[in-house]
């Protein structure tokens, strides 16, 4: 029979999911997703169950849809409320989705700054001013959208 990986002499079947190390019964941390090791177990709890690749994913599908939705809008005549309403809870979308769902606080910071950028995206590529509207509403709309829906 397998032992413990901390508790040497002490036997158990039980292993961690994410390490793969035996675990005793002292060294089991209860999360969200089950048992597992006292390492890989305050691992998520500070970082609120939230992997690096999660959030490279989020920041990609986030930048993506932000950066097209500007070039798209950068030729539209003008960019009105509603419009940039929109384009908050589409960017919001993508970065929650991408992110395998989480909602936590770098989510909002990522669809906040997506937002930004594919505002900037549009200036850019449509050779026009700084849309007001569209810098500070759709940002807003898309950390309010990751943050409560």
């Amino acid at each position: 029979m397998p032992e413990c990986a901390w508790h040497p002499g002490v036997e158990t079947n039980v292993s961690c999911p994410d390490c793969e190390r035996y675990m005793c019964p002292k060294d089991m941390v209860d999360t969200p997703v089950g048992y597992k090791c006292k390492e890989c177990g305050r691992a998520r709890v500070t970082r609120g169950g939230v992997k690096p690749r999660q959030l490279a994913m989020g920041a990609a599908a986030g930048l993506g849809v932000a950066v097209a939705g500007g070039i798209v809008l950068a030729f539209v005549p003008y960019f009105s409320f509603w419009t940039a309403i929109i384009y908050g809870v589409a960017v919001g979308e993508a970065t929650r989705r991408g992110g395998g769902g989480h909602r936590t606080w770098e989510f909002v910071a990522i669809a906040a700054a997506a937002a930004v950028l594919g505002s900037l995206a549009a200036v850019v590529v449509g050779a026009r001013r700084f849309d007001l509207l569209a810098g500070i509403v759709g940002p807003i709309v898309a950390a309010v959208y990751v943050s409560r829906f």
